[in-house]
């Protein structure tokens, strides 16, 4: 990521729009999802931007890993970018709207809609890890059952599971070789729908303006066929004309040939 520059000209954040109970839990929730960094009461007195985006980029990467976002936080149009992009991957995927002012701040402000984030993801960590150990309790309760379990694996087909998981993986290699060769107009147009909400009225739209554009161009192509097969008579046509007269014209020429001239025998 490119570093990006003091946000909003402000040297020190008011105190009173961060409580140290705020701080203390984002730090804590940021510790228990991963975050590398270390995050401290001074971390967010004076305006840091570039630590505010890459919290957010962790989290939505957290939330999603096939999610996309603009890196680039060099200037103000590409920060207002970014902060629009993440938005709009937490609108569509967690429902959840962000305001973007407290966010653009970088400093205490921030904090809050930062937390609003972390504390689901942190709450989805806590629960998915109990959900882990129930299944180990199931788990240990059911290997005295192991025997009569083993029939339900009988139509395993070995073989079969390895083919799909080939196939998976060449199908993945090929998407990855087609992203990697894509045009740079074509990536800002995926991930900009993507990232967006969808309009099913205006996909709607579209697919029938396709279906309409298609039945168009078949009904010319039909059309097309059968003009050439009008051509195509008129030519046979044609052709069988200029053959009857060539014929004519070769017996012709072998009569004038094969005929000898009045006077020839005087001539002799």
């Amino acid at each position: 990521r490119v570093a990006a520059p003091g946000c909003g000209g402000r040297a020190v954040a008011n105190p009173s729009v961060m409580s140290y109970r705020e701080l203390r839990n984002f730090a804590e929730c940021m510790r228990a999802l991963g975050y590398p960094r270390v995050v401290s009461m001074e971390s967010f007195r004076t305006p840091n931007f570039e630590l505010v985006a890459d919290c957010l980029e962790f989290l939505v990467t957290r939330y999603d890993e096939t999610a996309v976002v603009e890196g680039d936080i060099s200037a103000e149009a590409d920060r207002v970018r970014f902060l629009k992009n993440v938005n709009e991957v937490f609108a569509q995927k967690a429902r959840a709207r962000l305001n973007l002012k407290r966010l653009y701040s970088a400093d205490g402000v921030a904090v809050k809609e930062l937390l609003k984030i972390a504390d689901v993801l942190r709450k989805a960590v806590v629960a998915a890890d109990e959900d882990d150990d129930d299944d180990e309790r199931d788990e240990t309760s059911a290997d005295d059952n192991v025997g009569e379990d083993f029939d339900a694996f009988a139509d395993f087909d070995a073989r079969a599971t390895r083919a799909l998981a080939s196939d998976i993986t060449d199908a993945g290699a090929a998407t990855h070789d087609a992203l990697r060769l894509e045009k740079e107009e074509l990536r800002e147009a995926r991930v900009f729908a993507a990232g967006g909400t969808a309009d099913v009225r205006e996909m709607e739209r579209q697919v029938r303006e396709q279906i309409n554009s298609v039945a168009e161009s078949v009904d010319s192509l039909v059309r097309g066929l059968a003009d050439l097969a009008k051509d195509e008579k008129t030519l046979r046509g044609v052709l069988e004309k200029r053959r009857a007269e060539l014929e004519r014209g070769e017996k012709r020429l072998g009569s004038l040939k094969a005929a000898r001239p009045v006077h020839a025998d005087e001539l002799d």
